[in-house]
């Protein structure tokens, strides 16, 4: 399937001014809340519009809107002003931005996909940032486009949403839709927007504003490279470890790591021994564990399903490993997360 881009009023093409409109943010842009809402995800959205809106020669405008109206509380509890409920409006924006956060299925409604529905009926661009994407797929608005999620999410949507075209970029533009990945990614989406409509010299004047050193690309990857995050400068490691994150599901032995990286078994044991004081086993293990530890953080996935695509034919097998890496079972940890997020009210004495 060939991609095409979207262009507000239909058809691919430029602006007058030359500007490149297949990756803008139509304005008015409405932003809509989720409770317990992403302040990060968010912030780094609409403040990279305010200091855009300094050099721009057209203005980005844009309000608030929260599921009931008044007001909508982020996942610290800070509550944000809107304007109104989604609800309310009659007049299709430009943009529709969905902002996620804690537990987004639970506002998988048929009246804000019907809303939703309507709005991309009337030409607009539907945008999701940090985990609304989950709820757009439930309500089958990403099916076919190329989707990114928060890397922490990956594994859990891609299993979930098998009709997305799931990407772990910093950002993505399909057409008619637009995804953020979250945190700090905001601010390259905006100023990737803007570079696409006004020029670069006004995206690098606003990407300066944040000492922002450089404006990533969409396609740079969410994560620090294995040699930050463990740092290891060995090709050879690095490049075994990048096999062991990519085959998850599938785990390699440790003969076909070695092989692929033109090593024997006992030179590829030695490596891990050298530098992370492990063997490739244990190393491999830890890091399967650690994407079902947060499979089961952030989906509503089955434990067995979980174990299976992290790689454990026996969930028997894959709870006992999991308890002895974290002092609790799987689903313990699922019990007290939920707990965290939605607390039982104590009646005061």
């Amino acid at each position: 399937m060939v991609d095409s881009h979207y262009v507000r009023g239909g058809g691919l093409g430029k602006s007058e001014a030359g500007s490149d409109l297949r990756f803008t943010l139509p304005s008015p842009i409405t932003f809509l809340l989720l409770p317990e809402f992403t302040s990060i995800a968010f912030f780094s959205v609409i403040e990279a519009l305010r200091v855009a809106n300094r050099y721009a020669p057209k203005k980005y405008a844009w309000n608030l809107t929260s599921l009931e109206g008044g007001s909508a509380k982020d996942s610290n509890g800070i509550e944000i002003c809107v304007s109104n409920s989604i609800f309310d409006l009659t007049e299709p924006p430009g943009t529709v931005m969905v902002v996620g956060g804690t537990a987004p299925d639970r506002f998988a409604m048929p009246t804000l996909f019907s809303k939703l529905r309507w709005f991309s009926s009337q030409g607009c661009l539907l945008g999701a940032v940090d985990t609304a994407q989950q709820l757009l797929a439930m309500g089958g608005f990403l099916d076919g486009y190329r989707v990114t999620v928060h890397w922490e999410n990956a594994s859990a949507f891609r299993e979930r949403f098998p009709m997305c075209r799931l990407t772990v970029n910093l950002f993505e533009f399909d057409r008619n839709r637009v995804t953020c990945a979250g945190g700090t990614a905001g601010i390259d989406m905006v100023l990737h927007a803007v570079e696409a409509e006004h020029g670069r010299d006004v995206a690098i004047r606003a990407s300066e504003h944040f000492m922002h050193e450089r404006i990533r690309s969409g396609s740079e990857a969410q994560r620090l490279k294995a040699t930050d995050r463990w740092d290891i400068h060995h090709i050879k490691l690095v490049k075994s470890i990048e096999l062991m994150e990519a085959e998850i599901e599938e785990p390699l032995t440790t003969a076909e790591l070695a092989a692929a990286v033109s090593l024997s078994s006992r030179q590829l044991s030695r490596l891990f021994k050298e530098h992370l004081n492990v063997s490739p086993g244990q190393f491999y293990l830890e890091l399967r564990l650690d994407r079902a530890h947060q499979m089961i953080l952030h989906s509503e996935l089955s434990v067995n399903a979980i174990a299976f695509a992290c790689g454990f034919q026996s969930q028997s097998h894959f709870s006992r490993v999991y308890r002895e890496k974290f002092d609790v079972s799987p689903r313990q940890t699922r019990r007290r997360e939920v707990e965290r997020q939605f607390p039982v009210m104590q009646a005061p004495n």
